[in-house]
C-alpha cells in the first residue's frame, strides 16, 4: 500500500457487557476546544493516575450524553473495580450494548491509526455506515452513549483505531 493509498474499512459487531468507564469528563458546548481539553488532560496527568484500575490498557474516548443531560466526551480505559476515584477523572458505569465497529485493516504503527487514515477515515465512515439487517442506531432515545473510540495501537497484529457505534435489534 502506498502513503497516498487510505486501507480498506473494515466492519463488524459486537456485544459489550455493562461495564465502568473511568475517565476524564468534558462537557461539550459550541465553542469546545478539543486542542484545550487534550491539553488539559495532560496536564493533570493524563492516563497514568487511572492506568491501575483499566482492563484493558488501551485509551478510549466516550461520547455520551450523563443525567443531567450534557453531551459529554471523555478519555480514560474500560475499569474493573476502583476503590477511589483520582481527583478530576469521573468513574461511569454503561449499561450492555451491541455496537457496529468501524475499523481498517491493521496498520504499521499507531501514528498512522489515529491519523488521517485511521481514525480520521473511521470517524467520518461511521456517520454514515449502513446498519446491520434487523439493526438501527442506538446512539439517542435510549442510549446514552453516542460513540466509543478505542486506540488498538501498539498490538502484535500492528495498530487499528475503533469507532464503536451503538445498534440495537428492530
Amino acid at each position: 500500500m502506498s502513503k497516498t493509498d487510505k486501507p480498506a474499512i473494515k466492519v463488524f459487531q459486537v456485544h459489550q457487557s455493562a461495564f465502568s468507564f473511568l475517565g476524564n469528563e468534558n462537557v461539550l458546548t459550541e465553542l469546545s476546544d478539543f486542542g484545550h481539553i487534550w491539553e488539559a488532560f495532560f496536564e493533570k496527568g493524563g492516563y497514568e493516575p487511572i492506568l491501575p484500575f483499566a482492563v484493558d490498557g488501551k485509551p478510549i474516548n466516550i461520547w455520551y450524553t450523563n443525567d443531567a443531560d450534557e453531551k459529554i466526551y471523555s478519555q480514560g480505559f474500560f475499569v474493573g473495580d476502583v476503590d477511589e476515584v483520582p481527583g478530576g477523572y469521573t468513574l461511569v458505569t454503561f449499561p450492555a450494548s451491541d455496537f457496529l465497529v468501524i475499523t481498517t485493516d491493521w496498520m504499521e504503527t499507531s501514528d498512522e491509526a489515529v491519523g488521517e487514515n485511521g481514525n480520521g477515515q473511521c470517524n467520518q465512515y461511521a456517520k454514515t455506515a449502513p446498519m446491520p439487517e434487523g439493526y438501527v442506531r442506538n446512539d439517542g432515545e435510549g442510549s446514552p452513549i453516542t460513540a466509543i473510540e478505542k486506540e488498538n495501537t501498539d498490538t502484535p497484529k500492528g495498530s487499528r483505531y475503533e469507532v464503536w457505534v451503538p445498534i440495537k435489534g428492530v
